[in-house]
């Protein structure tokens, strides 16, 4: 038993993809769909419901709704918890654009229908088209006024040759920094260019979330992003933070080499100002990284979140342990454990 406030900065749901596929406009409505269809592309080649039953064969629950997620929300000991899709991770790689941006919007309608507006302490990260910015940017600008939506995705993997450093993308940047919306960038498809073709989903798991974040986060920061919108905030999800200290190490050395002219001309300061000055960049952490104390040395610990990411990789009992040992940790005060476990969280959020 602890006392700390505990918020949930990353958890998941599980699509209805009937129930959004009946919400999505004009032409893409049923009954002009094939029945059965998902609304959205698969992540990769890898069956996730198959490979969860395998590693939790009593699983607790099959599914989630507003009612168990309540519920969960209790058993863990969390104020909130705020939701991420689950094969909506994979909206990046959608090729029709116009399709994207309907699917996203009927997503939107359906999350706040199902999760938001039942229970205060859900909240909503909205799916918008990045295929089309100007897209993006209705979408974003729609969800800001919707019942407990609190960021935006960013998909890590994309499916055509873009990062987020390009310009293409800065309009959806500004539109986030003007109405102090968020962005996450939350790992998720496996299946992208240059990834080994290996036949072990454990294999594959450790370098699909993180190689994507340190794409993105690399375009991001060295393309001058934090310089051109000061107060936009992006976190990087579902990687952990132990790669934190040596790539912002590697950014640096880039910065001051030879090879960093450019980057210097066109950067205001050193790569690592962005992470440990501003309230730029956030990333999550996993309760068992044994790296984190070097993390809070090199950038501090007011922007790292906790992410039960309930619903995917760990059991329900090893969540609820886990949080309780983390309270117990000695090598850390009482201020940090608060602000690790929720209070960055609430902050990144807008919540208070």
């Amino acid at each position: 038993m602890h006392d700390i406030p505990v918020f949930d900065s990353d958890g998941h749901i599980d699509e209805d993809h009937v129930a959004i596929a009946a919400l999505l406009p004009g032409d893409y409505r049923n009954p002009g769909r094939r029945p059965g269809a998902p609304v959205f592309p698969s992540l990769d080649g890898w069956s996730r419901g198959v490979l969860v039953n395998r590693g939790d064969p009593q699983r607790r629950y099959r599914h989630t709704s507003a009612d168990i997620l309540g519920e969960i929300l209790g058993v863990i000991g969390l104020q909130g918890s705020v939701l991420y899709p689950t094969e909506g991770l994979a909206v990046g790689l959608m090729q029709d654009s116009a399709h994207a941006t309907a699917v996203c919007s009927a997503y939107n309608d359906w999350l706040e229908a199902e999760y938001t507006a039942r229970d205060p302490r859900l909240l909503g990260v909205g799916l918008m088209a990045v295929q089309s910015p100007a897209a993006a940017v209705a979408e974003l600008s729609r969800c800001r006024s919707r019942t407990g939506f609190v960021a935006m995705l960013l998909p890590s993997v994309l499916g055509r040759p873009s990062t987020y450093g390009d310009a293409e993308y800065w309009p959806i940047y500004e539109a986030a920094q003007r109405l102090g919306m968020p962005l996450a960038v939350h790992g998720g498809p496996a299946g992208f260019p240059g990834m080994p073709a290996f036949n072990d989903f454990a294999k594959i798991h450790t370098l699909s979330h993180p190689l994507p974040l340190l794409v993105q986060v690399t375009d991001i920061v060295l393309s001058g992003v934090f310089d051109a919108f000061p107060n936009l905030r992006i976190a990087f999800l579902e990687a952990g933070c132990g790669w934190a200290p040596y790539w912002i190490d590697r950014m640096d050395h880039e910065y001051a080499t030879l090879n960093g002219l450019a980057l210097r001309k066109r950067l205001r300061h050193r790569p690592s100002h962005y992470f440990r000055e501003t309230d730029n960049v956030w990333l999550s952490f996993e309760l068992e990284e044994r790296t984190l104390r070097s993390v809070i040395d090199a950038i501090g610990s007011e922007r790292l979140l906790y992410a039960s990411d309930y619903g995917h990789e760990s059991r329900l009992e090893n969540i609820v342990s886990e949080v309780a040992e983390f309270a117990e940790r000695a090598d850390l005060s009482d201020e940090v454990k608060a602000r690790l476990l929720g209070g960055n969280g609430r902050r990144l959020y807008g919540l208070g």
